[in-house]
C-alpha cells in the first residue's frame, strides 16, 4: 500500500477527505489499521477554529483499531492485536513520568506526532499510548475507552467516595461518563445538567439521581432544594466557559471540591471570591495518567469489559470514514440528537 485516505481540516468548519501518503512506523511506534474513531469535543474545537487546525495531518485520537506494523524496538505488541490509543505518548524518563504523573511528561507530544490520527484509514501511534484490549471487546467499545478514562480520571480527582453528592455540569460524552464513573464508584447521589433530550434520556439510562434540564430549570434553585441550602460535596465541569465555573461555584458546599475538565480555549472573567469566602478546593484533571494503583486507561478498559459501565450507550451516529463531513456536520449540532459521532472502517 501506498497511499490511503485521510480526513483534514481546510478551513473553519470544513473538513475533507485528501488521498495522502502511506508511512511506516518510525523507531517506537506502531502502525494501526483505524477501525473506529470518535469526534471529541477539543476535535469540534478545532472545527470550529478555537483550536489551532493542522492542513497537513488528520487529527483524531478516540480510536480503536488493529496492529498492521511494528518500528524499531517496540516489544509487547504484535500484528493483529487490538489496540486503544492514549491522546500523548511519555517518555518515562522525566522526572513526571518517574514520579507517576506521566500526564505532565516534559517531552510530551501528540501520540502519532507528525504523522496522521485516527480520521485516517490507518495511523501511527507511540507505544507509550497504546493499550492492548480484550479480544471480547468491540471497536465501538474500544474507541471509548479514551473519553471514559478522561470522566474517570476527574471523579478520581475529585476524591468522590459513597458519601459525597456529585454535580456535573455537562450533558456531553464527558459528564455522562462522568456521570457513569461516579455511579460505577457507588457515590451516595448524582446530579447533571442537560440541553438536549437525548442529554437527559442517556442521563437517566446511566442512573443519574437528578437530570436539570438548564433551559427549564434554575440549578442553584434545584441544589439548594435537593441540600438544605448545603450545596453538593463535589462539582466536576465538563462544558467551559465563565458562566459554568461561576455555576460550578455557586452550588458547591463549603469546604467541597469542584474538578475543571472542560476545554477551556480563551481567558475567561470569572467571581473568585465564590473560592475565597467557601474554601472549596478547586483542582483541574489533564486527560489520563495514574489514578490510584491503575492507570486511567486500565480502568475505563475494565469498567467498559465487566459491563458496570455501558458505554456504547453513548453512540449515536455512525458514519463511514467517506461520510466524515456529514459527520462533523451531525456531531457539531447538538440539536441533530447526536452524544458521540464514530467514523467506522
Amino acid at each position: 500500500m501506498s497511499t490511503m485516505k485521510a480526513a483534514i481540516y481546510t478551513g473553519i468548519e470544513q473538513i475533507s477527505l485528501q488521498e495522502v501518503e502511506y508511512t511506516s512506523p518510525a523507531p517506537g511506534y506502531v502502525g494501526i489499521d483505524a477501525k473506529q474513531t470518535g469526534i471529541c469535543g477539543s476535535d469540534l474545537h478545532s472545527y470550529f477554529g478555537h483550536w489551532n487546525q493542522s492542513h497537513t495531518h488528520a487529527a483524531g485520537h478516540e480510536t480503536c483499531g488493529i496492529v498492521v506494523e511494528l518500528g524499531e524496538g517496540v516489544t509487547g505488541l504484535q500484528p493483529g492485536d487490538k489496540v486503544a490509543i492514549e491522546f500523548f505518548s511519555h517518555c518515562g524518563r522525566c522526572l513526571y513520568c518517574r514520579k507517576g504523573y506521566y500526564n505532565h511528561c516534559q517531552e510530551r507530544r501528540w501520540v502519532s506526532h507528525n504523522a496522521h490520527g485516527g480520521f485516517a484509514e490507518y495511523t501511527n501511534a507511540h507505544i507509550s499510548g497504546l493499550f492492548k484490549l480484550p479480544e471480547s471487546m468491540s471497536f465501538e467499545e474500544g474507541a471509548l475507552v479514551e473519553p471514559l478514562a478522561v470522566s474517570y480520571r476527574a471523579v478520581g480527582q475529585a476524591n468522590a467516595t459513597y458519601q459525597d453528592r456529585v454535580a456535573i455540569i455537562g450533558g456531553g460524552t464527558i459528564g455522562q461518563f462522568a456521570l457513569a464513573a461516579a455511579v460505577a464508584a457507588g457515590v451516595k447521589e448524582t446530579l447533571i445538567t442537560v440541553k438536549y433530550d437525548q442529554q437527559a434520556k442517556l442521563a437517566k439510562e446511566l442512573g443519574a439521581d437528578h437530570v436539570v434540564d438548564i433551559g427549564e430549570m434554575n440549578l442553584k434553585e434545584c441544589v439548594d432544594e435537593l441540600t438544605g441550602g448545603l450545596g453538593m460535596d463535589v462539582v466536576i465541569e465538563t462544558v467551559g466557559g465563565g458562566g459554568n465555573f461561576d455555576a460550578a461555584m455557586s452550588i458547591v458546599r463549603r469546604h467541597g471540591r469542584v474538578v475543571l475538565v472542560a476545554g477551556y480555549f480563551e481567558p475567561l472573567e470569572v467571581d473568585l471570591s465564590r473560592i475565597v469566602w467557601s474554601e472549596a478546593i478547586v483542582t483541574g484533571s489533564n486527560c489520563y495518567g495514574y489514578t490510584g494503583m491503575d492507570t486511567d486507561f486500565d480502568a475505563a478498559i475494565e469498567l467498559i469489559s465487566s459491563g458496570k459501565v455501558d458505554a456504547t450507550k453513548l453512540v449515536t451516529h455512525r458514519y463511514p470514514l467517506d461520510d466524515v463531513v456529514e459527520a462533523f456536520r451531525v456531531s457539531a449540532d447538538k440539536r441533530s440528537g447526536a452524544i458521540k459521532v464514530h467514523l467506522c472502517q
